[in-house]
């Protein structure tokens, strides 16, 4: 399996948080994204992000999804959107207590699906996808409801206090920078400039 990585240099003059997170074309409006990396950076230093393409399925007992919750996933379970004998599971709540199941429906190829049954309450957990290990979009879960994910991400840069896990304020951010990999390109660098700009390249 092919790993990516992103190196990110703070050359501005300021100690914060390079955040790494994922928005999907034409997201829908109960989808939120989350912070899926971030790492503390001095001025003057690198760190260096790595992944592969592989998802998995997350849930978190968090069930309000809004800008500075942090979602932290209490299970997650691989899954393969090509493979339609992996690329759905349910969710239930038994005994008090919430996790994955096998799921009753099937999923369309190339799409990833979360089934909620009636015993979710609404509002009380979430359930969402993630990559290479770490969530990356979430929504509230519902009772008896279909949840679909699309596996195609943009990938995004930004600098400032943000947790892993944390719900991102997409409509909020001003000083982003889309990190975009042309085929067979797995290894970018962006910097944070003097002035607070991003500069992305290969």
């Amino acid at each position: 399996m092919q790993k990516y990585s992103l190196t990110v240099t703070n050359d501005s003059h300021l100690f914060g948080n390079i955040c790494v997170f994922q928005t999907l074309p034409d997201q829908p409006e109960n989808m939120v994204s989350l912070a899926w990396f971030s790492e503390p950076a001095h001025p003057g230093t690198t760190v260096e992000f790595g992944w592969y393409i592989s998802y998995n399925f997350v849930w978190s007992r968090q069930g309000v999804l809004i800008p500075g919750v942090t979602f932290k996933a209490s299970e997650t379970i691989d899954t393969e959107p090509s493979d339609i004998t992996k690329n759905s599971i349910g969710f239930t709540k038994e005994r008090g207590a919430y996790h994955f199941t096998k799921a009753n429906k099937s999923t369309a190829s190339g799409k990833m699906g979360i089934y909620t049954d009636q015993s979710v309450p609404h509002g009380e957990a979430s359930v969402g996808v993630g990559m290479s290990g770490s969530g990356t979009f979430a929504v509230t879960a519902t009772p008896n409801y279909n949840f679909s994910f699309l596996p195609h991400p943009k990938y995004w840069v930004v600098f400032g206090t943000y947790e892993k896990g944390e719900v991102m304020d997409i409509e909020a951010l001003t000083n982003t920078a889309e990190v975009i990999f042309e085929p067979d390109i797995y290894d970018m660098h962006a910097t944070l400039q003097k002035d607070n700009t991003w500069s992305v390249s290969r």
